[in-house]
């Protein structure tokens, strides 16, 4: 008799708690709790509570919209997008679900996403944030001194003025003009005997967004490499595609040109933002020519506008193409292995400071012997 009593007892706990949460499952209810939750701010419980009711099957746009603002508000911008881009493709005429899309991929730097939604904002908003599909976005000044410690080896200096412009709201193009010199020394029976050499440089990116989460690269790199006696032209052509979603990126490359005879690469490049910001980030990258090399690069906000970041480069390469072929590596010596540290640090809210040091282990030309190289790099970066 006592066991049937127990039996019956919670058999009636079971109905009772499984009827409390049938109540709290019905939408009514979790409408006056997220609500409740926004009115009070309490971001982090609504992100964990609506995160937990959508999991659950209770799907409705208000609720992600209130979940992805409570992220935005976190600082999470890559669960805000996910939230705000699931409510925006199922009701297009939904103008806030819009603009909270638009502004969390500017805030994850996907500039190309941005300006893709950019364009589909209401004339008012686009005046209120002052967008427009054609400007000048930005213009980069930076230079380097590059120090070997063998003496056979002078310094180096490295000077690049860039713009960037964009050509609608799916085209943005990147222009740079640069100018490296160095000391080259020779042998001229049995003394040594230097040559300066004079390399300007002309670089064009064009970037077309195909959709919000697929871009198309194009980029061209010309570098005339000046003797006193002679001259030598290197063409440098460059296709990619692009993937980005909210948390990565995945990027591949193929570059061709003639050195001294045919040169070509292929990259993959993959961009990690595991907080869902730009407070900590990975860039690891494979480029694949006649040698195979691999860098990495880690990078994490350390307080308000400062971000510091460390990078290694593995494996030898006597040519490199890097950032899209921007920065070109064509000297004699081979570069066996590269480290480096980089601080960013925002002067105004759209003046960026940058300054570099990189540490070089490379071997001279036609020998087994390796020597070292140091070099400091600074740059503006001004956004429009």
């Amino acid at each position: 008799m006592y066991s049937k009593r127990i039996l019956i007892s919670l058999i009636c706990a079971f109905l009772f708690f499984k009827g409390i949460a049938q109540t709290d499952d019905k939408p009514a209810t979790i409408e006056a709790h997220s609500l409740g939750l926004f009115n009070s701010a309490q971001w982090k419980a609504l992100l964990i509570y609506g995160k937990e009711k959508i999991a659950a099957g209770n799907d409705d746009g208000l609720l992600r919209m209130r979940v992805g603002y409570a992220a935005f508000m976190l600082g999470n911008y890559s669960q805000s997008l996910i939230q705000y881009k699931r409510v925006f493709d199922e009701d297009p005429e939904n103008n806030v679900a819009l603009y909270y899309v638009y502004l969390n991929n500017l805030y994850l730097n996907n500039l190309t996403a941005a300006k893709y939604y950019a364009q589909k904002l209401p004339e008012e908003m686009k005046v209120s944030e002052k967008i427009k599909g054609t400007k000048l976005s930005g213009i980069q000044f930076e230079f380097s001194n590059k120090m070997p410690d063998d003496t056979a080896r002078r310094n180096a200096q490295y000077v690049r003025a860039g713009i960037n412009v964009d050509l609608g709201y799916r085209f943005q193009l990147q222009q740079s003009l640069a100018y490296y010199t160095l000391l080259v020394n020779t042998t001229a029976g049995n003394k040594v005997v230097y040559q300066r050499l004079q390399q300007p440089e002309y670089y064009a990116k064009l970037v077309y967004a195909a959709t919000d989460r697929l871009s198309l690269i194009g980029a061209y790199h010309f570098i005339r490499d000046q003797f006193p006696d002679r001259a030598f032209y290197n063409n440098i052509v460059l296709g990619g595609i692009k993937y980005t979603s909210p948390y990565f990126s995945v990027q591949a490359n193929g570059s061709f040109t003639k050195f001294i005879s045919n040169y070509s690469q292929i990259d993959g490049i993959v961009t990690v933002y595991p907080l869902g910001n730009l407070n900590l980030y990975s860039i690891s990258r494979g480029s694949f020519g006649t040698q195979t090399n691999f860098a990495q690069v880690l990078g994490a906000k350390v307080v308000k506008g400062l971000w510091l970041e460390g990078n290694m480069t593995v494996g030898e390469a006597t040519y490199l193409f890097e950032n899209d072929a921007l920065y070109v590596k064509n000297d004699s010596d081979p570069l066996l292995f590269r480290c480096g540290g980089s601080m960013y640090s925002m002067l105004s809210k759209k003046l960026l400071l940058s300054l570099n040091y990189t540490f070089e282990q490379k071997r001279k030309y036609l020998t087994t012997n390796n020597f070292y190289q140091h070099s400091i790099n600074g740059g503006l970066s001004w956004k429009f």
